[in-house]
């Protein structure tokens, strides 16, 4: 599989697997215990230079982003960091298409305030845009002197507590466009609730509920092109991010049921042979169409995301199959909290329902009828 990958690429995805079988796997249980925020993995990845991969050069990044010249390269990252821990995967790739849309919208001006704690402090962005009940509208911008007063709650903010900058996407009541600003942490009329993030699964990931009742942002926190963060896209880019994430999963939990396997001597039975060989196939397939949406999407964006929907699909159906048959081959003792097997399969049982399963079929059959397709969806 590795052939697929560049020189350089394989060089990255070497050295994330160092850092991540070296530290960053060994720390996960008991973070998930804990349900604590992966603290030092992100030290780990700032020293690392790592924290702002998806900027382009000229904003001291590596140019990993979808207008870079390597995005494949970023969702390398994401895909091997979730082998060691999907919690700590989800908070950088969170934070990494926060990055993105900041440079997007955003003037260099804007880029270099927004992103100097993360150069100088390892501080993390967040992206907050899903609402409890569904949806992004419910959050409102209202025109005020020198700025907009926001009004409304957004859930699973990742990051935000450990963030200086939010990036937020709301309504402005006036336009009804979404608009997307960036808050700072200490302004009057946010709430940050840490105490909400309580899941049965990827509970490092910590996600706080924020409130805003009638937060001011001034103009110089508003960021540009009203409305473009779902005209171009976004929202189906950034669905590239946890495909990767369910692929390094699926192939850490597979491939530690393969080594339980060889070390318990239930190799034999030709059962488990065939549901060995059907889970390797289908990782493969999934993540070889993955990797080929992404080079896709540089040249057309449109037929590159709808690929996208398909991997995704596969990833979750290889992922549902997968917890179906586990049991089978490695018996309830693998299940024991000693093992990372369990913390897994709950991270996935939780993060596998980002979107309903059935959203990206209905999107590319949409799109192979011939009928309207709405990305927007994704």
């Amino acid at each position: 599989m590795e052939t697929v990958f560049s020189p350089r690429q394989q060089e990255l995805v070497e050295r994330i697997d160092e850092l991540v079988f070296s530290s960053l796997s060994k720390r996960a249980a008991e973070l998930d215990q804990r349900g604590e925020f992966p603290d030092a993995d992100f030290r780990d990845l700032h020293r690392e230079g790592l924290l702002l991969s998806t900027l382009p050069r000229k904003d001291g990044g590596l140019g990993f982003g979808f207008d870079g010249d390597d995005p494949l390269s970023y969702f390398l990252i994401i895909e091997r960091l979730a082998m060691g821990n999907p919690s700590t995967a989800h908070c950088f790739q969170v934070h990494s298409n926060a990055a993105q849309i900041v440079r997007a919208f955003g003037s260099d001006e804007q880029v270099a305030r927004f992103l100097a704690p993360t150069k100088e402090h390892g501080r993390l962005l967040v992206g907050a845009g899903s609402e409890p009940g569904g949806g992004r509208g419910g959050t409102v911008a209202r025109p005020v002197r020198g700025g907009l007063s926001i009004t409304g709650v957004k859930h699973y903010a990742t990051n935000a507590s450990r963030s200086d900058w939010l990036t937020v996407h709301v309504r402005n009541e006036q336009t009804n466009l979404l608009e997307t600003v960036v808050v700072h942490r200490e302004s009057a009329g946010l709430d940050i609730d840490e105490v909400f993030w309580n899941p049965a699964g990827m509970r490092a990931c910590v996600s706080p509920l924020l409130t805003f009742k009638e937060c001011f942002v001034p103009d110089d926190c508003v960021l540009a092109r009203p409305g473009a963060f779902l005209t171009e896209h976004w929202l189906g880019k950034i669905n590239f991010g946890f495909t990767a994430n369910y692929l390094g999963t699926l192939q850490a939990m597979f491939q530690w049921t393969v080594d339980y396997m060889r070390q318990r001597g239930q190799v034999d039975t030709q059962v488990y042979q065939m549901y060995v060989g059907e889970i390797r196939a289908k990782i493969d397939a999934a993540r070889l169409l993955y990797y080929h949406a992404v080079n896709l999407a540089r040249q057309d964006m449109v037929q590159g995301l709808l690929k996208s929907n398909e991997a995704k699909y596969l990833a979750v159906d290889c992922l549902q199959r997968f917890k179906e048959i586990a049991g089978q081959l490695v018996g309830s003792t693998a299940f024991f909290r000693s093992f990372p097997l369990e913390r897994m399969m709950r991270d996935m049982d939780v993060h596998s329902l980002h979107r309903r399963h059935h959203f990206g079929a209905v999107m590319v059959g949409q799109a192979e009828l011939g009928l309207p397709f709405e990305l927007a969806h994704s």
